[in-house]
């Protein structure tokens, strides 16, 4: 399933609900799910029910494992077969993507992990004044840095420059989305843990960020803003997109493709980035885990300075694409 988190307006304002992408348009999960139990239950029943089979949150569905989802697909299944249009209470089952803001799939992650398994983009970042050593696919040790589930915006977010900064760059990635989670997993665990797969753009203050890395503790405020963390639009489930390794990547500013890679140059599954992680670690549902960056998916590593205006789209087979617009600087705050 593509699974989503969307905003629709109602009398009472914007609402968020959990979305199944169809032929037919967006599902609403769990009115869908009330929609099949009124067969066999009363109205009120029905909808008690729903929320506790499909909550209405995207960390609460996914923690709840595999029936949850198993759940939904069964309701957005009977909506498709039956022709329903809304629940006995008049809760709408369909939307038109028109009518509806896709927001992150995941609005606020647990958690962000950002590993680094190309070792070639290591490379490319030393070439730019990043110093950023290469991992090893037979290394005991898994670095990675945490970033920030506060600074997480979906599909269509303007992305300002912060004041600090002259220009930002984006980087595409692949991140999977942890389920079910847990602590001191083996990648056989680990990868029944991951709920799905999605799309992030890092967004980064290359000028600032040369500088953090230099003092050897990695970076900082060179990729910790507000608007840093576009993900989306889709949580794709695991059992949809198959083998990760046949996944393709590419980079879009204004339409034009400026770089491509197929997942299957990682060093590192994400199987055993989460079993890394897990080591004497919980954790928890709805944290994102990024591969991090492959060789060339960054603006900055093809030659490119990003200036307002310019249209970015990260695109990853089997998961769609992720776009945003870059924006201006933000101004200095007053002395």
């Amino acid at each position: 399933m593509k699974l989503c988190t969307f905003a629709v307006r109602t009398s009472l304002g914007f609402i968020r609900r959990i979305g199944v992408s169809t032929p037919r348009g967006i599902a609403d999960a769990a009115a869908t799910r009330a929609a099949l139990l009124e067969r066999s239950l009363t109205r009120s029943a029905a909808e008690r029910v729903a929320a506790a089979q499909v909550p209405d949150d995207m960390i609460a569905l996914i923690g709840s494992g595999q029936l949850a989802l198993d759940w939904v697909q069964e309701a957005v299944q009977w909506a498709l077969q039956s022709g329903a249009e809304a629940s006995s209470a008049g809760q709408a089952l369909w939307y038109d993507p028109g009518d509806v803001t896709l927001l992150a799939p995941v609005p606020r992650p647990a958690g962000i992990v950002n590993f680094s398994v190309w070792p070639a983009h290591a490379a490319g970042a030393s070439s730019l004044g990043i110093q950023l050593t290469p991992n090893r696919a037979d290394s005991p040790i898994k670095p990675y840095w945490k970033g920030n589930p506060d600074a997480v915006v979906g599909p269509g977010t303007v992305l300002e420059c912060p004041a600090f900064a002259d220009a930002i760059d984006v980087e595409c990635e692949l991140v999977c989305i942890v389920g079910t989670g847990g602590r001191d997993l083996d990648p056989s665990a680990a990868e029944q843990a991951i709920a799905g797969y999605s799309i992030m753009n890092d967004v980064s203050a290359r000028q600032r960020q040369a500088e953090e890395m230099k003092t050897g503790r990695g970076p900082s405020k060179g990729k910790d803003f507000d608007n840093g963390n576009p993900l989306g639009p889709w949580l794709v489930t695991r059992d949809e997109v198959g083998d990760v390794s046949g996944l393709r990547m590419s980079l879009h500013v204004n339409g034009r493709e400026l770089s491509s890679c197929d997942a299957s140059g990682m060093i590192w599954s994400f199987p055993q980035m989460l079993a890394y992680l897990s080591i004497g670690q919980t954790v928890p549902p709805g944290t994102v885990i990024s591969g991090g960056c492959y060789s060339g998916g960054s603006a900055h590593e093809m030659g490119v300075r990003l200036v307002p205006g310019d249209q970015v789209e990260m695109r990853i087979s089997r998961l769609g694409g992720l776009a945003n617009t870059i924006g201006s600087q933000r101004p200095a705050p007053a002395a």
